[in-house]
């Protein structure tokens, strides 16, 4: 028996053995097959349809977006949807995951930054997505130049299209040196300067955030027109003239409107072909747009790949369609119902990614009390200075007025919330949280919701919780 195939049935053997006890089972069959046989990924990844979605936030929401679409245009596809998205994740999904054997087979891979370095030139995917760069867990990964050099190795391993954020500065400076193959996607630039309307005296410049000011090619400070948020907007270095690419996938929507609504109206146009389509936003939140536009241009460039057309006014057309089956993955704008009362998960685990979760709290109109978990594992970063990188003191006036706080960090967070002159409600470890959860939602009216703002591991131990009190299913089912 060869290597691969030991791997294989190893792996095989232990996912069954543990999903018999009630375990996920995401990540150990892997990390045995790759000790049995380090070439397992590529072994298996050979004549196999891959698309690969790297960057620091947005990469389950899009990938779970690419998986939808592709199923409803027919295509079998096959995912971590878990979200195990280091090698050893990888490896379990390519071995276990079988599909449903209906249509042809793809495999959409959420793939960590630092793993993507690794294993890009394993997968060789046809199609590779990179949604932003952020500040994310520094005492792991470092500044994120190094992040943007560990995907760029991982890139230069491939023959994949790259489908690059447009309005990220250090996302689009992939594109440099790698133009034939580099395909960008972003808020149309007329647009994002209506994005700024309530901010009129500023007339549509806003200070950019740290995490991305200076050009990697001079250290020049970008010049920015106009902003979405963060980092990402229409930038330009003034020194050298690097600046924000021309998308060839933009979105274009009202400014006056928050996209924070339910089916939120917009339009999204392919440059290349000249095709505008009107649709609707299926995951709320104004990342979320970035989000559906990455997954829509992924879906079309594939589909032009594989088949061998470009520009394909069809296809656009298709994977805009598609669009509309999309729903929000486990614990990522996760709404569920609880009686007459509502209550909504939003997983949050960088500085940009609490802001914008805070802004979409504060823009809604439902929202009853307010969540924030706060751990300090591994997987989460051990540091959680970055919590007061957040700007809450623009949003205090408009966050719920109960506001608990929870997890193994709760009294940092508890201060963090205090000092931006917000009153706690409650606060406590996770050996509290369903309880406080409880009476947030015991106290909610009817029609209501109770948002709750977790990091990676304590929104997978709050789940694990609501699993057994409301009868959810596993994340990884």
């Amino acid at each position: 028996m060869s290597k691969t195939k030991l791997a294989v049935f190893a792996a095989k053997f232990t996912r069954k053995s543990l999903r018999l006890l009630g375990k996920g089972a995401t990540t150990l069959p892997g990390k045995i097959a790759l000790k049995v046989s380090p070439s397992v990924i590529k072994d298996l990844s050979k004549n196999k349809n891959i698309i690969t979605i790297t960057g620091t936030n947005g990469k389950t929401t899009s990938s779970h977006m690419i998986s939808e679409m592709l199923t409803s245009m027919g295509y079998d596809v096959i995912n971590n949807i878990s979200g195990a998205n280091l090698a050893s994740g990888i490896a379990t999904t390519l071995i276990c995951e079988k599909g449903t054997g209906k249509g042809d087979k793809v495999y959409v891979l959420e793939t960590d930054e630092a793993a993507f370095a690794k294993i890009a030139g394993d997968l060789n995917p046809k199609v590779s997505v990179v949604t932003n760069l952020f500040r994310d867990q520094l005492d792991r990964y470092g500044e994120l130049t190094h992040t943007r050099d560990c995907i760029a190795n991982g890139i230069d391993m491939t023959s994949a299209k790259l489908i690059l954020n447009a309005d990220d500065s250090l996302v689009a400076s992939l594109g440099k040196g790698r133009e034939e193959k580099s395909i960008f996607f972003g808020i149309d630039k007329a647009t994002m300067k209506s994005n700024n309307v309530k901010y009129p005296a500023k007339k549509g410049v806003l200070e950019a955030s740290s995490d991305a000011v200076y050009c990697p090619n001079c250290n020049v400070k970008y010049e920015y027109e106009s902003r979405s948020f963060g980092h990402l907007g229409n930038f330009k270095c003034p020194s050298c003239g690097f600046k924000s690419p021309l998308e060839r996938f933009g979105i274009i929507y009202d400014g006056g409107i928050s996209p924070s609504m339910d089916n939120f109206p917009f339009s999204i146009k392919d440059n290349g072909s000249g095709e505008t389509k009107d649709i609707t936003l299926k995951i709320p939140g104004s990342h979320n747009l970035y989000n559906t536009c990455g997954a829509i241009a992924a879906v079309e460039v594939f589909e032009e790949v594989t088949k061998g057309k470009t520009n394909d006014r069809e296809i656009f057309t298709r994977a805009c369609e598609a669009q509309s089956h999309v729903k929000a993955a486990f614990g990522r704008m996760e709404k569920i119902a609880v009686g007459d009362k509502n209550l909504c998960i939003l997983l949050v685990k960088n500085p940009v990614g609490l802001d914008r979760s805070l802004s979409f709290v504060a823009e809604s109109s439902d929202a009853d009390a307010l969540m924030l978990c706060l751990n300090s594992n591994f997987a989460d970063g051990k540091d959680v200075s970055w919590i007061w990188d957040v700007d809450f003191e623009s949003k205090a006036e408009d966050l719920p007025s109960k506001i608990y706080v929870s997890g193994q960090r709760y009294g940092d967070m508890k201060l963090r919330v205090t000092y931006s002159g917000c009153n706690v409600t409650e606060s406590g470890d996770m050996s509290h949280v369903m309880e406080m959860l409880k009476k947030a939602l015991e106290e909610c009216p009817a029609g209501k919701c109770v948002y709750v703002l977790p990091n990676y591991t304590s929104m997978l131990d709050l789940r694990g919780r609501l699993v057994n009190e409301l009868g959810l299913k596993d994340f990884w089912k």
